[in-house]
């Protein structure tokens, strides 16, 4: 009867370990305090959250689509369409910590990103005011992004429990000369496009921290609406020891 009950629990043990999914290659449990391992885990799933995960509903972020964004402010009409957002693959967790008792995650990423499509601007830009509509090209060498994850952990239809990130918080920080270019400024006055020209040529830093939080925004919302995806598919007891 016991060698019975022993067949039957390592029968039950390897369809258990059969049936887990491997997220990304690499991928290991992790305690929540164990911040190292939870690093390792984001630095090794970078790569594959940029290419997709099919099979657990994570769409493809590198390159990434945004049909419409409006970035615009009480001061600004800001409006970007057919945007394509390049280089999350490129970044690099630096700092990533789980806070068990407050429900948070706490993540820092480096990253090169670059950002193509078309825009259309009305109102005032640090010191002058603008107005255009055309292509707009945004090279940033080195951004910071802070981010703070509030987590609950709830059981999922499959009867099962799952992490889901419910809000977030972000800022961004600028390290090195970011490039940009809006084409199409005054077009029907060559002096105002020049000098609209050569203040956000020498002052790209100053342009993406003042109009660009609406963007940033929409593509951290797309990057937590694909973790949701990617908690949603794995049982927290695959992802977490405790």
């Amino acid at each position: 009867m016991v060698a019975r009950l022993l067949i039957i629990a390592s029968v039950a043990c390897f369809v258990n370990l059969a049936n887990a999914i491997e997220p990304f290659p690499g991928f290991k449990k992790c305690k929540s305090s164990d911040s190292d391992c939870i690093l390792e885990n984001a630095i090794k799933g970078v790569s594959s959250f940029g290419d997709g995960i099919p099979e657990l509903g994570v769409r493809r972020l590198d390159p990434d689509f945004f049909d419409k964004v409006d970035a615009s402010s009480p001061n600004l009409k800001f409006i970007l369409s057919d945007i394509t957002l390049t280089g999350l693959k490129s970044c690099k967790p630096t700092k990533v910590t789980r806070d068990a008792a407050k429900s948070q995650i706490f993540l820092i990423l480096q990253c090169a990103l670059k950002l193509d499509g078309n825009y259309e601007l009305d109102g005032n830009v640090l010191i002058l005011k603008i107005k255009g509509k055309g292509k707009i090209h945004v090279y940033l060498r080195n951004i910071v992004n802070t981010v703070t994850l509030d987590y609950v952990i709830k059981e999922g239809k499959d009867g099962q429990k799952h992490l889901r990130i419910k809000k977030f918080d972000h800022t961004y920080k600028l390290n090195e000369k970011s490039d940009v270019v809006f084409e199409g400024l005054f077009q029907d006055n060559d002096v105002l496009s020049q000098a609209a020209d050569d203040l956000i040529k020498n002052n790209g830093n100053e342009i993406v921290e003042e109009i660009g939080g609406g963007m940033f925004t929409a593509a951290v919302t797309r990057i937590v609406e694909n973790f949701n995806k990617f908690f949603g598919k794995l049982p927290y007891e695959d992802i977490s020891i405790d």
